[in-house]
């Protein structure tokens, strides 16, 4: 049972994980899920084997559960067993033609029942609000009259659905008024609701004859769907321009007149009227409506013979919603012809230089739409706002050649014009930077950002970001590393050590010619101590890019980790490399004995902090063979309490002990009773065994 519980939770795990847009591997096997649910909701509960059961019905439920699923609710199940019979409930009862009457009347019971706490009449409540029956909607009446205010908002927002709403319009409105304004997000949802989709575009216009206020009112909030549908048509064929473009609006959006009919396919038979429409707005005189036009055809719509009406619209709109809009006509124009209308190309382009237009989502949309549209052919354009436009189009148009393949095409000028940017881009296109992309990645790792002042660094800084490896790219590695400049050998080290930097360009081989000169730098960071006078801007820096190349070379420079360790510059280098030790004794047969020897000076330094002398004494103790017992055993002499014992609890080997139970116990006698550290009572405990 218990493994078939695993089992269960298993899919509802990746059942779970589908609403990350992934599919669920185990659907193949939903029969055998369904089937082994039912095994065990037949079967006496044991632990969570119910619980189980019922998640995998809350997703796999058929109508011939409803019976299974009430037995269960009768028994009384705990908490979590109620909560997930309610779920399964829900899914059994909508899976059938007619709901189950026993199922549906003990879900009723608790919805119904004052005794319950609020929660529990809402979960009930859950289980059935998406029933169309009427029985359903007379029990969300009872709950809205509820002197629970919770359960008046949980009941008025299920009565708020647009089909609902055609009933119990005023009876929502009503309770939404009578709720206190901190009732809650649930209320705002509600009051939302009650306020219907007035349109995109005209939210502050109100219609000035009554018949398409009135029109405009029904579309909103139907009675039925031909009423709905009537209205609609009334406010798409009459003369003013606003109701035209709110009944467009309501067409486009999803929160408009496909939400509010019952059958959603009525809503497709209109489509080539309003299509008709909007075009026919369009190519009148200018109007209000040509912003709802445009975006009712948008890209989905667009077709080749649009593009006259794009020309002419964008040459005499001063409207930037107007624009914007017939910018995404244009990529569904653009996209879909196999002959590029140069006027339309033009068009789009006048729009990216255009002065009055001033930087915003326009002229963006414009360099995206005549990049993915036209690709390599588009290069005349992005070219020319490379050279002429403000920084943020420039990065804008930099981002899409390079998505293009322009890097290749127009090295030169882009490089051009990074190098104008700074250290930092004007804007990054979806949150990409276009100096990396252009420049290459990574800048570095503990140095981002830093521009390198000297040219002939800052240019080998550039050549070790191509993509490529040559000798060129090691002459440039060896021009930073032997410059004596802080930021340049930081950046050079990290472009070594980095998976990013040398590896991915040429493997592990590209960073062999270099290889003496990164250990000399980490010698000089790591051992030398620092110049006197306040720290630079990069001192902590430096220390990060050379430890972080220790880390690369420990396994095979013990002799350069074991001086680290000993003679490290400050507690910092010291803590890291003391962390490189750990992860060589763990991949090693036998210690070291030039980083025992280390350890052991280390730990019995008096001018070392304790707690670095400590670690010393810990990775003794965990280092592989046995070639640490003579450091542990001079530790044991040292003046503090907290070393000595460290150190002999590293002593306590079994094959080791014996040869210092005298020394060990001597130490033992002379520690602390109280506030001892930890080590003190371990070591105590062993030897007392021993004896025993």
């Amino acid at each position: 049972m218990d493994v078939v519980r695993e089992a269960l939770d298993d899919y509802q795990s990746a059942q779970a994980d589908t609403r990350w847009g992934v599919d669920n591997p185990y659907w193949p096997l939903a029969g055998e899920v369904r089937f082994a649910a039912r095994d065990l909701l037949a079967q006496p509960p044991s632990g969570r084997s119910h619980a189980s059961a019922l998640t995998a019905l809350w997703h796999l439920a058929e109508a011939e559960d409803a019976d299974l699923i009430a037995d269960v609710l009768e028994g009384a199940p705990d908490d979590e067993g109620r909560e997930m019979a309610l779920l399964a409930a829900g899914t059994a009862l909508a899976a059938g033609e007619e709901p189950n009457r026993r199922l549906l009347a003990l879900v009723t019971a608790r919805v119904l029942d004052e005794g319950l706490d609020v929660r529990d009449r809402r979960d009930a409540m859950s289980a059935l609000d998406d029933l169309d029956l009427p029985e359903i909607d007379d029990l969300l009446v009872r709950l809205s009259e509820s002197p629970e205010l919770d359960l008046q908002v949980y009941a008025a927002g299920c009565l708020a659905t647009p089909l609902r709403l055609r009933a119990h319009r005023d009876r929502v409105r009503r309770l939404a008024e009578s709720w206190p304004e901190d009732a809650g997000g649930e209320a705002a949802h509600v009051r939302e609701a009650i306020k219907g989709f007035h349109s995109t575009y005209w939210k502050d216009f109100e219609l000035g004859d009554p018949v398409l206020r009135k029109a405009h009112d029904e579309l909103m909030f139907p009675l039925s769907d031909d009423g709905c549908l009537k209205a609609f048509a009334t406010l798409l064929r009459s003369a003013d321009p606003v109701a035209v473009g709110i009944a467009l609006d309501h067409y486009e959006s999803w929160e408009g007149l496909r939400r509010v009919l019952e059958d959603e396919e009525r809503a497709e038979a209109c489509l080539p009227e309003v299509l008709a429409r909007a075009r026919e707005v369009l190519r009148g005189p200018m109007t209000p409506a040509e912003v709802s036009a445009l975006n009712m055809i948008g890209a989905q719509h667009a077709e080749p013979g649009d593009a006259d009406l794009l020309v002419d619209i964008l040459r005499r709109t001063d409207s930037d919603a107007v624009r914007r809009e017939a910018v995404w006509v244009a990529y569904g124009v653009l996209d879909e012809a196999e002959v590029k209308d140069h006027r339309l190309v033009a068009a789009l382009g006048d729009l990216v230089f255009d002065p009055s237009v001033g930087f915003s989502l326009t002229q963006e949309t414009a360099i995206r739409v005549l990049a993915e549209s036209l690709g390599a052919g588009a290069d005349d354009i992005l070219l020319r706002a490379l050279r002429e436009g403000e920084p943020k189009v420039q990065a804008h148009a930099s981002y899409f050649l390079v998505r293009t393949g322009g890097l290749d095409r127009h090295r030169a000028i882009l490089e051009e014009v990074a190098e104008s940017w700074g250290d930092r881009p004007p804007q990054r296109p979806w949150g990409q930077d276009p100096i990396e992309l252009i420049f290459g990645r990574p800048h570095s790792v503990h140095w981002e950002g830093h521009r390198l002042a000297d040219p002939v660094l800052y240019r080998a800084h550039r050549r070790l970001r191509a993509p490529t490896v040559d000798e060129s790219y090691h002459q440039a590695l060896r021009t930073l590393l032997e410059s004596g400049d802080e930021a340049a050998v930081g950046i050079a080290l990290d472009h070594w050590w980095s998976p990013d930097g040398a590896v991915k360009r040429g493997g592990e081989e590209a960073r062999e010619p270099e290889r003496a000169l990164v250990l000399d730098r980490i010698r000089e960071v790591t051992l030398q101590p620092p110049s006197s006078g306040e720290p630079s801007d990069g001192y902590e820096a430096k220390y990060l890019s050379a430890l972080s190349a220790l880390d690369v070379v420990a396994a095979q420079e013990l002799t350069l980790l074991a001086e680290v360790v000993e003679v490290g510059t400050n507690d910092h280098v010291r803590s890291r490399a003391l962390d490189a030790v750990e992860a060589v004794f763990r991949d090693a047969e036998e210690a070291d004995l030039r980083l025992v020897e280390a350890l052991g000076h280390v730990a019995c330094d008096e001018k070392v902090p304790l707690h670095d002398r400590v670690r010393a004494l810990e990775l003794l103790d965990e280092s592989p063979g046995t070639n640490s017992v003579d450091a542990l055993v001079r530790a044991t002499r040292c003046a503090e309490v907290e070393v000595q014992a460290a150190a002999a609890w590293g002593l306590m080997w079994e094959e080791v002990i014996e040869d210092h139970r005298a020394m060990l116990e001597e130490l033992s006698a002379n520690w602390p009773v109280k506030d001892a550290p930890w080590e003190v009572t371990r070591v105590r405990a062993m030897l007392n065994a021993a004896k025993e």
